[in-house]
């Protein structure tokens, strides 16, 4: 009778932990794919609208920027988006730089739209939006 409580126990140990490996692979799995969209979407308002990512464009970002010029209210909400996406990513890969970097160009992204970081429409509204982890991580591209 111990043995058949202790196969039970260890049967029920090994379905537990089987169990609890799949549900883990399964939200990483599901983690990465919304990642990945998330990706193809900020490409395609790209592709829509290529000015968001030309360093010509970028380069003219001010936090005073004229309110009724549509472009720069699209760029506006265009970084808003990226950096929220920049963010998951980080947090996705738990802030390992070299991952981050294999994952994705974050340098040259964050270099690109590096005015808005550092001049966002509201005085402070990056830093006090975002985790210290990840203002450190951008910061760490724009010095």
């Amino acid at each position: 009778m111990e043995m058949t409580i202790t196969s039970a126990a260890i049967a029920t140990l090994l379905s537990a932990t089987t169990s609890s490996f799949i549900t883990l692979w399964i939200t990483r799995t599901n983690k990465t794919q919304a990642i990945e969209k998330q990706l193809d979407a900020i490409l395609k308002i790209a592709i829509d609208h290529p000015y968001l990512e030309s360093e010509a464009f970028t380069a003219t970002w001010t936090n005073d920027f004229n309110r009724n010029d549509d472009k720069y209210l699209r760029y506006d909400v265009y970084c808003t988006l990226l950096f929220n996406y920049l963010s998951r990513v980080a947090d996705h890969y738990n802030y390992n730089k070299k991952k981050i970097e294999n994952y994705l160009a974050i340098k040259d992204w964050v270099k690109l739209h590096g005015e808005y970081w550092i001049h966002p429409p509201s005085t402070y509204e990056n830093i006090d939006s975002y985790d210290k982890r990840f203002v450190n991580l951008i910061n760490s591209y724009l010095i």
